[in-house]
C-alpha cells in the first residue's frame, strides 16, 4: 500500500518570494523560472529591479509548472511555458463559463 503525503500551504496574498525562495518552494530551477518569465507565464513585480520579487499567486502558477512538467515529461522550458498557457487559458475559461450558468 502506497500512501502519499501531500503539503498545503497558506498563501499570503500581500506577501512576496523572492526568486531564490521561489525556485525552494516550486520545485522549479532558476533557469526555468526565469524563461518562465520570459515567455510571459508570470512576472516579477518589477522586472527591471536587481532582485526579482514575486507575488505569492506565482508560487501556485510555478507549482502548476512544476507538476506540469513532471507529468508529461516537458524537458523543454518554451513547451512547458506553452501547456501552462493553456492550462490557464482553460482554467479561466471555466470560470467565465460557471459565472454564465
Amino acid at each position: 500500500m502506497k500512501i502519499e503525503t501531500v503539503q498545503a500551504v497558506y498563501l499570503d496574498r500581500t506577501g512576496t518570494l523572492t526568486t531564490t525562495e521561489l525556485v525552494q518552494r516550486s520545485g522549479l530551477s532558476e533557469t526555468e523560472v526565469r524563461m518562465l518569465v520570459e515567455c510571459g507565464a508570470f512576472a516579477p513585480d518589477d522586472p527591471h529591479a536587481p532582485v526579482w520579487l514575486f507575488a505569492f499567486e506565482c508560487l501556485t502558477v510555478a507549482r502548476t509548472a512544476h507538476r506540469l512538467r513532471e507529468q508529461y515529461a516537458l524537458e523543454d522550458t518554451h513547451a512547458l511555458a506553452v501547456v501552462l498557457r493553456l492550462t490557464q487559458r482553460i482554467d479561466e475559461l471555466q470560470r467565465t463559463l460557471r459565472r454564465a450558468r
